[in-house]
């Protein structure tokens, strides 16, 4: 199988354009997801909030908080929202929402209104949900299953089984027909949407957890604990290999599928290459703890979050 290695150590190539960020938005708590529609960021928190925020003008537009919880040992806590994301057209909100015990919750946010659609009772371990459409929402659990829920019945659609190795993350195609999902293996697994069947299984580059995917066109990213930043070709299964100094925890391709970007640094770089070359164009250099979002609002805007309140803004040019 074809490769390219990039290995790059803690000095870079002078050629590549050293960027700092241009604005950044104070979330209320610690960011754990980010999502981008148009000139909206949606930010889900470790305080146990779901913010909106006007990128252009930083405006607040909407705030859900989810009432504090117990935990092991009995005290309140903030619940953590550890997956979020937006419907346009209905305007609802996602929310993957900390219960007790270790399970958690699933919402549907509307005006301000919180509809539980699974409860703590169910002792579902969701990691991540994302809607496919307006009655459908695409759910994976720890033990790398996925489900795909019907919002109206409440009823799951179906229900599979991946394997045994820890669900890391999932994105769903531009037109939510395919999945592509990630473990603690290494391998990527593409998933038809619609009846869940495995269309077929990226593996070769990276040989342990992988923590974040993207899907744009016709490439697949993967960002790995084993400190390899991988694109797949979905179609041939070959693959470029970007090698970090450090684990890389985050990753996004841009909508055409011709940049790629990875945490790349333990100083908390985002690198930024094309993927026509494999050559290294942009180090964005600002981000100040360990990131954990990376994503392409244009082909030359992206946002990023980390373990802090600060949601960071690039311009590549």
């Amino acid at each position: 199988m074809k490769w390219l290695i990039s290995i790059f150590l803690l000095v870079f190539s002078v050629q590549a354009h050293t960027i700092k960020p241009y604005d950044f938005i104070e979330a209320s708590g610690d960011v754990i997801d980010i999502v981008v529609i148009n000139d909206m960021i949606i930010v889900s928190t470790d305080k146990g909030t779901i913010e909106s925020y006007k990128m252009s003008t930083k405006d607040q537009i909407m705030k859900v908080k989810f009432p504090m919880i117990k935990d092991f040992m009995g005290d309140d806590i903030y619940p953590k929202v550890f997956s979020t994301d937006y419907l346009k057209i209905s305007k609802r909100y996602l929310a993957v929402v900390q219960g007790v015990s270790g399970s958690r919750e699933l919402f549907v946010i509307k005006d301000g209104k919180k509809t539980k659609l699974i409860s703590e009772k169910k002792k579902l371990f969701i990691s991540k949900a994302k809607f496919v459409d307006e009655n459908r929402i695409m759910i994976a659990l720890l033990s790398n299953e996925y489900i795909l829920f019907d919002i109206k019945e409440k009823k799951i659609i179906y229900r599979i089984h991946i394997s045994y190795s820890h669900f890391s993350d999932f994105m769903l195609s531009l037109d939510k027909s395919i999945l592509v999902g990630s473990s603690e293996s290494g391998e990527i697994t593409v998933l038809n949407v619609e009846n869940g069947k495995v269309i077929k299984t990226l593996k070769g580059a990276n040989v342990d957890n992988v923590y974040k995917v993207d899907i744009k066109k016709s490439k697949v990213l993967a960002a790995g604990q084993d400190r390899r930043g991988v694109v797949y070709d979905l179609d041939t299964g070959t693959y470029s290999r970007f090698d970090g100094d450090f684990l890389i925890y985050a990753g996004a391709l841009s909508p055409s599928a011709n940049k790629a970007a990875f945490a790349f640094t333990e100083d908390n770089d985002i690198v930024i290459f094309d993927l026509f070359s494999d050559k290294e164009l942009y180090n964005l250099k600002g981000q100040k703890s360990t990131l954990n979002t990376i994503v392409f609002v244009d082909e030359n805007t992206l946002v990023s979050g980390s373990d802090d309140r600060f949601i960071m803004m690039w311009k590549l040019k």
